[in-house]
C-alpha cells in the first residue's frame, strides 16, 4: 500500500491543489496523510513557532542593546516581531489545513453513508446571535491586537512602526465589522438566511432562489477547525455555481466562492451559524428535494 511519501512531488502538489486522485491507492494514501496531519497540525505549529519566536526575541533584544535603544523600544520591537511572525505562521498553517481538508472532501473513495429523509415541512434557517459572537472572537482578536500593538509602539516612541500596525488593524477591522453586521442582520425575526420548501432553497430578503433541480448532491462534512472540532458543514453541490453566485452582491459572491475550494460549493450552512441542527437541516433537505444526502464518515484504519 502506498504512503504519502511514496507519491511523486507533482502528484502531492496536485492533490494539495484539490485535484482528485488518479487511482484508489493514491486516494487512500492522500486520505491517511490528510487525517494524520489534521490531528497533529496544531501541535506541529506550536513546536515550530515557539523556538522561532524565542530566537527572534533574543535577536531583537541583542540588536537593541547594541544600538543602545531604551528598554521600552526594545520590548515594543520584540512584541511587534513576535506577533508578526506568529501571524505569518498562522496564515501559512491555515492555508495548509484548508488544503488537507480539501483532499478529504474531494476524495471519491472517502467513506460516506446516506441520511434518511425527515419532515417535508417548510424549514426556516436563521443565524443565531450567539453563533455570530463565537465566530467573531478570533477575527476581532487579530484586529484589536494589531491596534494595541501599534499604539504601544507609538507610546514607546516608534511611530514609524506603530502607525502602520495600527493602520493595518483599522483597515482589517472595517470589513470584519461590516461582515459581522451583515451576519447579525440574518438573526432578526422574519429574516431567515435560507428557507427550504418543496420548490427549493431561497432567501426572501434579497430574492436569492435555487431550485432543487439546480442541486446535484448534498453533503454533511466535518468543519475540522481543530482535531477535537465536532462542528459540521452542510454543502449543497450545484450543477452550475455561477447561477447562484450571480444572485449575490459582489462581495458576498467573493466570500461564497472561496468556500468552493475547500467545501466544493459556494452554498453552505455551518455550525454554529445556524439556529437549527445540521442533522435537522439535512433530513429536511433529503425529504423536500429527493436528492442524495450523505454524511462523511471517519476514515477506517488500514
Amino acid at each position: 500500500m502506498k504512503t504519502w511519501r511514496d507519491l511523486d512531488r507533482a502528484t502531492r502538489k496536485a492533490l494539495l491543489r484539490g485535484e482528485p486522485a488518479a487511482d484508489p491507492e493514491t486516494d487512500w494514501a492522500a486520505q491517511v496523510y490528510a487525517e494524520k496531519m489534521l490531528r497533529q497540525g496544531t501541535v506541529r505549529t506550536l513546536l515550530v513557532a515557539a523556538p522561532v519566536c524565542i530566537a527572534l526575541g533574543g535577536l531583537l533584544g541583542y540588536a537593541s542593546g547594541t544600538a543602545n535603544l531604551s528598554s521600552g523600544v526594545t520590548v515594543a520591537l520584540q512584541a511587534a516581531g513576535i506577533f508578526l511572525i506568529m501571524l505569518a505562521m498562522v496564515i501559512v498553517s491555515t492555508r495548509r489545513k484548508l488544503a488537507l481538508i480539501r483532499i478529504l472532501n474531494v476524495s471519491r473513495e472517502a467513506p460516506k453513508y446516506d441520511i434518511a429523509p425527515g419532515s417535508r415541512e417548510r424549514l426556516e434557517v436563521r443565524i443565531p446571535v450567539g453563533g455570530v459572537l463565537r465566530f467573531a472572537v478570533p477575527l476581532l482578536f487579530v484586529t484589536i491586537a494589531l491596534v494595541m500593538l501599534g499604539l504601544a509602539c507609538m507610546v514607546a516612541g516608534m511611530a514609524g512602526l506603530g502607525a502602520p500596525l495600527a493602520g493595518i488593524g483599522v483597515l482589517v477591522g472595517i470589513p470584519v465589522l461590516a461582515y459581522l453586521g451583515n451576519l447579525l442582520a440574518w438573526s432578526l425575526p422574519g429574516h431567515p438566511q435560507f428557507v427550504l420548501d418543496t420548490q427549493g432553497m431561497h432567501t426572501p430578503k434579497n430574492g436569492v432562489r435555487v431550485e432543487w433541480e439546480s442541486i446535484r448532491e448534498i453533503r454533511v462534512i466535518p468543519l475540522r477547525a481543530n482535531p477535537n472540532d465536532t462542528r459540521r458543514v452542510i454543502a449543497f453541490l450545484l450543477h452550475d455555481n455561477q447561477v447562484y453566485l450571480r444572485q449575490l452582491p459582489r462581495w458576498q459572491a467573493m466570500i461564497a466562492n472561496m468556500n468552493t475550494r475547500t467545501y466544493l460549493s459556494p452554498m453552505l450552512m455551518t455550525d454554529p451559524l445556524v439556529d437549527k441542527s445540521i442533522d435537522v437541516i439535512a433530513e429536511s433537505a433529503a425529504a423536500l428535494s429527493g436528492l442524495p444526502v450523505s454524511r462523511s464518515a471517519q476514515l477506517a484504519k488500514p
